[in-house]
């Protein structure tokens, strides 16, 4: 009896010890979001409130899942070889993620791809990891990736994953210095080929950013010797990359922020590639 009572008591204590912080958190999050605990638990188990390490859990369940796809079979009835994997993330995930770091993310994909690759024997213990390269989509669902290949072969680019609704330009577009501006919720994409893009708040900006502080026609973001470059113009309000004021063109790492005056931060990012070589 005593043997009973002890464990009652002391898995009791857990028991409320648990559903304690899982209602502190719930809690919070519902005041956060505007809902009771309860609306908040169910949208957060319905995946519709992307928050939390459960989230983070399911976006790498997710993502690896379709990384063990990858081992395309060409019609040799041999997996073809694959030079590069690019990943379309939904912007709601890749945002998520970009709380922990996109390329830590990248590289966990290509080195879990990678030893999954070898225990199927698609590769050689003497053959490296393929790169893999991320960037954000805002049209994709969450936790609905498009993952396409680049064929050793001929250099193609080809899907990987089933159709989400992508048209054949996107099916193709290669990643190599692909960029995207983010400036109050907004986004644009930076293609090389397009290059070079005008930023302002004048309407025949590519990268229309209205604000006061922001002159008619700002800045321009040029595609240059493999990387993206700022060319400030001669406005009235300075313009700093990562707290640094910049008069004339200027290297842009992903991530960099730049800043016009009092206007709301302008943020640059490059699709990251990584290639994790376990070493």
């Amino acid at each position: 009896m005593d043997a009973v009572i002890g464990f009652v008591i002391i898995y009791g204590g857990i028991a409320c010890a648990v559903g304690g912080g899982f209602w502190l958190f719930f809690s919070n999050l519902g005041r956060l979001h505007g809902l009771t605990p309860w609306q908040a638990a169910r949208s957060y188990f319905r995946k519709d409130l992307a928050v939390g390490p459960l989230t983070l859990w399911r976006i790498n369940r997710e993502y690896r899942a379709q990384m063990r796809h990858s081992g395309v079979i060409g019609p040799s009835g041999k997996p073809l070889r694959v030079r590069k994997i690019t990943v379309a993330m939904p912007s709601e995930d890749y945002r998520f993620v970009q709380q922990f770091s996109v390329p830590e993310f990248a590289k966990q994909l290509a080195d879990y791809r990678h030893k999954y690759a070898l225990n199927q024997g698609w590769y050689g213990p003497e053959d490296g990891p393929v790169p893999v390269a991320v960037w954000p989509k805002e049209t994709l669902r969450r936790l609905n990736p498009v993952l396409s290949y680049q064929d050793a072969r001929d250099g193609t680019t080809r899907p990987m994953t089933a159709d989400a609704g992508l048209g054949d330009e996107d099916r193709t577009e290669p990643v190599n210095g692909m960029a995207w501006v983010t400036f109050n919720g907004k986004q644009w994409v930076l293609r090389p080929e397009d290059s070079p893009y005008r930023l302002g708040r004048a309407e025949g900006n590519e990268i229309r950013t209205v604000h006061d502080h922001i002159s008619a026609w700002h800045a321009i973001l040029r595609h240059s010797g493999g990387s993206w470059v700022l060319e400030p113009l001669k406005t009235t309000n300075a313009t700093k990359v990562s707290g640094q004021t910049v008069t004339s063109p200027t290297p842009l790492g992903s991530g960099a922020i730049i800043m016009i005056g009092q206007a709301d931060p302008i943020r640059f990012d490059a699709g990251t590639e990584i290639i994790n070589a376990g070493k």
